[in-house]
């Protein structure tokens, strides 16, 4: 079994100049999933929950409760990111265990010498009908088609594209630093990062890192586990793997989401009795002191 590892996502079809990836194709279910999911829990609301508004209602509860004890009440105005980060990366990483994710494939554009074209809908389809006879653009040339697949993924697991996860990153990268400076001020929070001064170009180093990191991480995981399943793709061998993937989809979730929460937290802490916001402080500190 010949096995190809691409590290970055295929271009299914193009909408213009814009192509559309076997990824993206993923995303797009998740967040279809995650939408349909939501408006059957929330559609009709009952004082006592029963079937898909209670299994809705737990899964919220959880994340709040877990962002309370983590943050404090504080935590209440990052909860809406922290949830949407878990459970988003939760489906993602759960759809990608489907059937015919990986392996059902249609034949590749670039392989047929059938790139995009300018505002226009390019369909995989169409580029197999027209195989060989159609004359290659100026930018395909013999050896770049020659080392195209000749098929491509439908679905590939979104987390497994780089892209996505540093989408992501920057998302929680900007949504940390807009915290602490909304909590302290643009003043106020450029001191503390600047406080003591001789460790100021480490802190920024580190803070530069933070989306790398969160983005390496999740895509690291998930391409590795796409990885594992396609090799170990016997029925009773895949069975424990399977497992695996489930109990690892779970935590790159729930770290991703946590570390997210914990910056955020340390971005917008104010010791107790400083500025304003002191009494806030307080409670927040109160809440987090515990765990020192």
């Amino acid at each position: 079994m010949e096995l190809h590892a691409s590290l970055k996502a295929e271009e299914l079809f193009f909408i213009g100049p814009v192509g559309i990836t076997n990824s993206m194709m993923m995303a797009w279910m998740a967040i279809a999933l995650l939408v349909i999911v939501g408006w059957l829990g929330g559609r009709a609301p009952a004082i006592v929950p029963s079937g898909i508004q209670n299994f809705v209602e737990i899964v919220i509860e959880f994340l709040y409760n877990t962002v309370i004890a983590t943050a404090g009440p504080q935590g209440r105005r990052i909860f809406p990111l922290f949830a949407t980060i878990f459970l988003f990366i939760l489906t993602a990483n759960y759809m990608a265990l489907l059937p015919g994710v990986g392996t059902i494939s249609l034949p590749n554009p670039k392989a047929h010498g059938q790139m995009a074209k300018p505002h226009s809908f390019v369909a995989v389809a169409e580029a197999a009908e027209a195989g060989g006879s159609r004359p290659k653009p100026a930018n395909v040339t013999e050896d770049s088609a020659h080392h195209e697949l000749e098929t491509v993924a439908v679905f590939r697991a979104a987390n497994a594209d780089m892209n996505m996860t540093l989408g992501m990153g920057l998302i929680a990268f900007i949504f940390i630093h807009a915290s602490g400076v909304m909590a302290h001020g643009t003043a106020g929070y450029l001191e503390e990062l600047a406080t003591p001064w001789f460790l100021t170009p480490i802190k920024v180093m580190i803070e530069g890192f933070v989306p790398v990191s969160l983005a390496m991480r999740l895509f690291g995981n998930v391409f590795g586990g796409e990885m594992l399943m396609a090799v170990m793709n016997w029925p009773i061998v895949a069975v424990p793997f399977m497992g695996m993937e489930l109990f690892f989809g779970f935590i790159q979730a729930l770290i991703f989401s946590m570390l997210t929460l914990i910056f955020t937290s340390l971005s917008t802490y104010i010791p107790p009795g400083h500025g304003e916001h002191g009494h806030g402080g307080a409670e927040h500190g109160g809440g987090r002191g515990d765990g020192h």
